[in-house]
């Protein structure tokens, strides 16, 4: 029988909490890795777990389950470690715990630790890169030695009066000039042969693309067969009988189980595209009346509905930080944020300006691959900040919030307008009504701080330096962003892109969020006031959309 997935139950917990794994490999001739088992967590049987989750959410009023998936990055142990973190967090807010018919999945799909395909570097070589990468090496040795002759000969030649004859002199001239000549053509042929390969050794150690590969072929299809396994089963204990089932899938509309999903980083790449596969294409109210209309656009921009298999219903997706490019915001094409977003209820965006992995590093990485002619374009969503000097709820009217937006270099407003010059679409701003921005609620937490474990207020992702406290429109200096990527890369402090999970404010707004929604967790708060309150004692900007309903004070 193949072990495809492998799943562990939190033993104790309030809220009935599972972790599936993909045994996936990290690499295709590697053998099946050992399940590493970390009290509360308890080894259970993958289809034991699938039971276990489908009765749980078949027996409530209003059922509801929350998927968690982590990103780039991340082996086995540190996975089970954050999403035992996530469980006990969850565990010890008594909003969330209190409430009946909840059920959280954390799902890992196969990702490596950088630097980890070390090892492999030569053996995975292939033969023409293997036999470019030894012959650059022989010539950058020869040319290195031709270059080291000629000094030793010259210091011979000087020392010793018997070798200044007519053939001598002829000889030193030829080493004097031909000698260097060619010993500098050797050593420079073989830096460009050596450094080419170094450079593909050296993407292939920092697992971006691996984890891309993985992500996308291993970890969106095995999701994919999780949430069907969890739809037929749940369909199989209302029913009871393979009769009834049909009849039970009509019933099911009235009291589907809501699905919402936690994303961070290149997880929220992996979710996107699981519900895209999920989703029903060929359905008329996901079909554009024509090529040219917008996702977005006129009697489109309402959401489609959001049913899913046989008993869910996409209620709310939570984005951390994401490694998607900003472009997805801001296209009219049918790409895989905007095709899954809007089957969304509620869509939260939590990013800040200085997270350096998304900001140097991925962007870096997918210089190769990401197809613009500007480095303004190329950001990801994790940079994503609010432009106000306050902190807190912003007031902004609808019109506004892509004035209010800011990825990397430009606001949503000028990057729209950009597009529109150069797509021949004109000067008038309200020629392209896509409204996809204004689906998400913004968390700006560039200037979140924290106590540390002194109790020293710290800024938790960056330095929190507050560079817009006197202009909205201000932004991090060069200096400032290299600093933190230093160190981040040394020390791993401000934790830029992961610190979303370390904080007691950030955690409880991502997990109340998805297991409670906008409505309750405002409740959960007392008031949008004192959620307010508690964002701008912390330093966080936000941004509610406004498709979302109005709470009473």
């Amino acid at each position: 029988m193949a072990h495809l997935f492998r799943a562990y139950k939190v033993d104790g917990a309030k809220i009935p909490t599972y972790f599936i794994e993909s045994t996936a490999p990290d690499n295709v001739d590697d053998g099946l890795t050992p399940p590493l088992v970390l009290p509360p967590l308890v080894l259970i049987e993958p289809d034991q777990a699938i039971d276990e989750i489908a009765a749980e959410l078949s027996g409530t009023a209003s059922p509801n389950l929350v998927v968690m998936v982590h990103g780039f990055n991340n082996p086995q142990p540190a996975v089970l470690e954050l999403y035992k973190g996530a469980s006990a967090t969850i565990e010890n807010d008594d909003k969330i715990s209190s409430r009946r018919g909840l059920v959280c999945v954390g799902y890992r799909w196969p990702s490596e630790k950088m630097l980890s395909p070390t090892r492999s570097r030569f053996g995975a070589l292939p033969t023409l890169a293997t036999w470019i990468w030894r012959s650059s090496l022989f010539l950058l040795i020869c040319g290195l030695i031709a270059i080291a002759v000629y000094p030793i000969w010259h210091l011979l030649s000087r020392s010793n009066p018997t070798w200044q004859t007519p053939v001598t002199l002829q000889s030193n001239t030829w080493f004097s000039y031909g000698l260097p000549f060619l010993g500098h053509i050797l050593a420079m042929a073989g830096l460009v042969g050596a450094g080419l390969i170094s450079c593909a050794m050296l993407l292939r150690i920092i697992v971006y693309f691996r984890d891309t590969y993985r992500a996308t072929n291993y970890g969106a299809p095995d999701l994919i067969e999780i949430i069907r396994q969890v739809d037929r089963k749940i369909i199989g204990h209302d029913a009871r009988d393979h009769e009834a089932i049909a009849e039970t899938r009509q019933r099911r509309d009235d009291r589907r189980v809501q699905l919402s999903f936690i994303g961070h980083s290149m997880g929220g790449y992996v979710v996107t595209n699981a519900i895209r596969a999920l989703s029903d294409l060929f359905a008329d109210y996901a079909l554009r009346p024509h090529l040219n209309v917008g996702v977005f656009s006129g009697a489109h921009a309402e959401r489609i509905p959001s049913k899913i298999g046989h008993a869910f219903d996409l209620k709310r997706f939570v984005l951390a930080s994401p490694d998607i490019p900003a472009e997805a915001l801001l296209s009219n094409r049918a790409n895989f944020l905007a095709s899954s977003l809007r089957r969304f209820h509620e869509a939260y965006l939590f990013s800040n300006e200085g997270d350096e992995v998304l900001r140097q590093i991925s962007t870096v990485a997918n210089y190769f691959s990401f197809p613009t002619t500007s480095w303004k374009f190329g950001f990801r969503l994790g940079n994503v900040e609010l432009l106000s000097s306050g902190y807190g709820v912003i007031p902004v009217a609808p019109g506004s919030i892509l004035a209010t937006v800011r990825i990397g270099y430009y606001t949503l407003r000028e990057i729209y307008r950009i597009f529109q010059v150069a797509r021949g679409q004109g000067d008038d701003f309200d020629t392209l009504q896509d409204k996809l921005p204004e689906s998400f609620s913004y968390f700006d937490c560039t200037d979140y701080i924290e106590p540390d474990s002194t109790g020293r207020i710290r800024g938790l992702l960056t330095y929190a330096l507050r560079t817009k406290r006197n202009n909205p429109d201000a932004r991090m200096s060069w200096c400032q962003h290299l600093k933190l990527l230093a160190a981040y890369c040394i020390w791993q402090k401000p934790d830029v892109h992961g610190g979303y999970f370390k904080g007691a404010l950030s955690q409880r707004l991502i997990y109340r969020l998805a297991y409670l929604g906008y409505l309750d967790t405002v409740t959960a708060f007392g008031g949008l006031p004192s959620l307010s309150a508690a964002c701008n004692e912390r330093q966080i900007r936000v941004l509610f959309s406004p498709r979302l309903p109005t709470p009473l004070h």
